[in-house]
């Protein structure tokens, strides 16, 4: 692992500590034995919770980073589930508690209360082939001739009780029936992308109710006999339907979100209006509610979920992120989610934060007030914080989640307050419950104290720990506002107590290609380097002849230099490679014989004092156009202290390095992982690849390539269709060997790579950096994009 080098060769080894784990045979089980996330809990967006209509403890959450979240005690703590591509929506079985449906790429099905999954669609004697592609190594099948299964993702899941053995489900505007517990399928083409599913066992018990953006279709269960019914044309394209009946009378609420097409807001989910249905359906009205409307200003709202109690339909909840209030001068910006006790008539704030001017990083509004919250409050709360997701307990609407880009709040009360439920707080700092869905670069050790160990994160900046890893702290004061965002590297000094240098972007997820897409995006970019004397609590820029438009994704830190003017080198995304003499308090560009490419991401120093860098693809724009021409990947060698660069040739054509490492015993002998091919529009965008002639493979060499004459020469060492993030080499063991991957799996080799074991337990699919322990012989960390940090016994399979 490249950024860590001038790290590990120096001084970190403490006292080991040798450990021991026992496998069993439940995968979930397992991964919970074997591994514990660790962080400070949330930090990223949840979405599409879901609750158990048999116990308004249990409930299911997804987030956009592929992890999938079950709690049966309502939040306390988590189990996670992971699948390929992550999931899209779930379903309890109404009358047997031990019965789950997860719809991914595929449908999903547990018996055991979410303990074992098994595949039900299709079925795994229809899947000829499973393959990972693109940047973010999406999962994909290709199926027999004749089955039913179309790409995508598997959709609202209805479980109907009222027939047994009956299951529905869309992928796009396809809708899915079996009426024998899914052992046989059908379907149907409804035109348009499928936004809602919705039966019940009394008044809709022979119905069901297909929702698209422009008609309501009603699917007759005994006679198999569709029916289409236009949605009125003011309503076009409506989005985000619920339903249910009325607690106590078996009458259909249905609700549904529109957006007014002459006014869109880019980036905004546009002026919204509620509407609803009280005749299953039939004929439309429009929510008129002076605060829904927000009538005192005249502004109509942007609304971007809403969800009601199906079971208590008379109590919806609405999501909001911009609320206009209008005042003398400007306006402010409000947003949060709204709530209506009695179908829709009358509506009021449950949740208001915001105030200021709406605005990302600029702290001049209010967190709601009735939040009970843990971390996030005071990282964020004077922030805007835009609001995700809402779901609501089927049997009572006072209880329900509101989800947002940091959170998961659960009230009890309908909406006078919201409690947490991610994170919870423990002396001066907090630990997650299990819910842990950001991505971190690295584990990082203090050589002078064996229980602060940080944890550079996406997002939520730096995190550090004074007990080993129980605990975290955010801690970013000093740190520029436009930085913030992401920390992707810090470096501590082995001989000086309390210095650390830390590298800061206000662009996150480098190297992902959708990061520079846009011709703008160097000049856009803000980020450079900080440095503490007090281990982090407090921080200071050094960006002397680098500039504040800096997005330092790795420092290496060259120890043999003296103590009172370090020297030290930084991968900047956007400019290339700096180097400072003077311990960072100025810096010099170093690019000579690297070329038009400067996207650095990763450098290694070795025992040697030779450095090298990796050098990410991105879209070259020609006049500040933009075009299908890419620059390749590359990866460069100096032996003069970044003087001078040479390319080294690790294979002909393109190439998608991400990562280099050198082996401590025998620095000429490096490790270099790669990603295997992408898509042109990944780095161009799809539209643009669209206009321009179509889409197209850009083919290149994944896995782990092997030198060992010092880059000379390169030979293939790790299946090359997989996507490697990094290597990291086990200085405690003597040809060992760990590499994380985008393909839900992590691997470890005995003999310096001839040949490479899974590691059991861990199967999260975007995994980034393997993380020596420094404290423990026998344990690693894996750092992940979008689950946080993993800890753990690499036990192989």
């Amino acid at each position: 692992m490249g950024c860590s080098r001038g790290l590990l060769l120096n001084g970190i080894l403490l006292i080991l500590l040798a450990g021991c784990n026992n496998g069993i045979s439940d995968k979930a089980a397992l991964q919970e034995e074997q591994w514990q996330k660790i962080g400070p809990g949330g930090g990223g967006a949840t979405f599409v919770p879901t609750f158990s209509p048999l116990d308004q403890d249990k409930f299911l959450l997804r987030c956009d980073m592929t992890g999938t979240y079950l709690t049966r005690n309502g939040g306390r703590s988590y189990s996670q589930f992971n699948f390929p591509n992550g999931v899209a929506s779930f379903a309890f079985h109404p009358s047997d508690s031990g019965i789950i449906y997860i719809g991914s790429s595929v449908l999903n099905r547990s018996v055991d209360g979410g303990n074992t999954w098994t595949q039900v669609f299709p079925v795994q004697k229809e899947v000829v082939k499973t393959f990972y592609s693109g940047d973010h190594a999406n999962y994909g099948m290709e199926v027999q001739e004749g089955s039913l299964y179309q790409r995508g993702s598997v959709n609202n899941i209805r479980i109907d009780t009222s027939s047994g053995g009956r299951i529905y489900f869309n992928i796009s505007r396809w809708f899915y029936f079996s009426h024998n517990n899914g052992e046989t399928w059908e379907r149907k083409d409804c035109n348009y992308p499928i936004e809602f599913i919705y039966t019940n066992n009394t008044s809709a018990a022979g119905e069901v109710y297909i929702f698209t953006a422009r008609a309501m279709i009603v699917f007759n269960k005994s006679t198999g006999d569709f029916k289409e019914n236009g949605l009125p044309g003011t309503i076009h394209d409506a989005f985000s339907f619920t339903g249910g009946t009325r607690k106590g009378a078996d009458k259909m609420l249905f609700y549904a979100i529109h957006h007014d097409p002459l006014k869109e807001i880019e980036g905004e989910f546009g002026y919204s209006d509620i509407w609803m249905s009280e005749d299953t359906g039939k004929t439309w009205f429009r929510v008129s509610d002076t605060v829904i409307s927000n009538a005192s200003s005249g502004i109509q709202p942007s609304f971007s979920m809403i969800r009601c109690a199906e079971l208590d339909a008379d109590r919806v909840y609405v999501v909001t992120n911009r609320y206009i209030e209008k005042t003398d001068t400007s306006g402010r910006y409000w947003y949060g989610a709204l709530n209506s006790s009695d179908g829709g008539r009358n509506w009021q704030w449950c949740w208001k934060g915001g105030g200021g001017s709406g605005r990302y990083g600029i702290k001049d509004g209010q967190d709601a007030p009735n939040l009970s919250d843990a971390w996030v409050k005071e990282a964020f709360g004077g922030e805007y914080i835009r609001l995700m997701d809402v779901g609501v307990y089927p049997a009572d609407g006072n209880i329900a989640i509101v989800t947002d880009w940091y959170r998961t709040m659960k009230t009890m009360d309908g909406g006078s307050t919201w409690q947490e439920v991610y994170s919870e707080k423990k002396g001066e700092g907090y630990v997650s419950r299990g819910l842990d869905v950001t991505t971190a670069y690295g584990v990082h050790f203090d050589p002078f104290d064996k229980n602060h160990i940080a944890i550079s994160y996406t997002d939520i900046g730096y995190h550090h720990s004074y007990d080993g890893g129980n605990t975290w702290i955010r801690s970013v004061e000093g740190v520029p506002g436009d930085w913030v965002n992401t920390c992707y590297w810090l470096v501590f000094d082995p001989g000086v107590k309390g210095r650390v240098w830390s590298g800061w972007s206000n662009l996150h997820d480098f190297p992902r290609g959708k990061m520079t897409r846009a011709p703008q995006w160097k000049r856009r970019a803000r980020g450079g380097i900080c440095v503490s004397d007090d281990g982090g609590k407090t921080w200071r820029p050094v960006v002397e002849g680098m500039g504040f438009d800096s997005p330092v994704t790795c420092i290496v830190l060259d120890t043999g230099s003296p103590e009172d003017n370090r020297t030290l080198y930084a991968s900047v995304y956007n400019k290339g490679v700096f180097k400072s003499t003077d311990g960072g308090k100025s810096w010099q560009l170093k690019n000579s014989g690297i070329g038009d490419n400067t996207a650095a991401f990763e450098l290694t120093l070795t025992r040697k004092g030779e450095l090298y860098l990796v050098v990410s693809p991105t879209p070259v724009y020609k006049d500040g156009k933009r075009g299908r021409e890419v620059y390749s990947g590359a990866v460069y060698k100096s032996v003069d202290g970044a003087d001078s660069w040479q390319q080294l040739r690790v294979n002909e054509g393109m190439l998608f390095p991400s990562g280099i490492e050198s082996d401590p015993d025998d620095p000429d002998r490096l490790y270099l992982a790669c990603w295997a091919n992408i898509s042109l529009s990944d780095l161009i965008g799809g539209d643009l690849a669209r206009s321009t002639g179509g889409n197209e493979t850009l083919v290149m060499p994944g896995g782990v390539f092997l030198s060992e004459d010092a880059g000379k020469s390169w030979s293939a060492i790790f299946d090359t269709t997989l996507y490697v993030y990094d290597v990291a080499v086990d200085y405690r063991h003597k040809g060992k060997l760990y590499l994380n991957t985008f393909n839900s799996a992590a691997y470890s080799s005995d003999d310096y790579g001839k040949t490479w074991k899974k590691l059991k337990g861990y199967d999260f699919h975007w995994g980034q950096r393997p993380v020596i322990d420094a404290h423990d012989r026998e344990k690693i960390y894996l750092t992940t994009f979008g689950s946080s940090v993993w800890h753990g016994i690499p036990q192989t399979e």
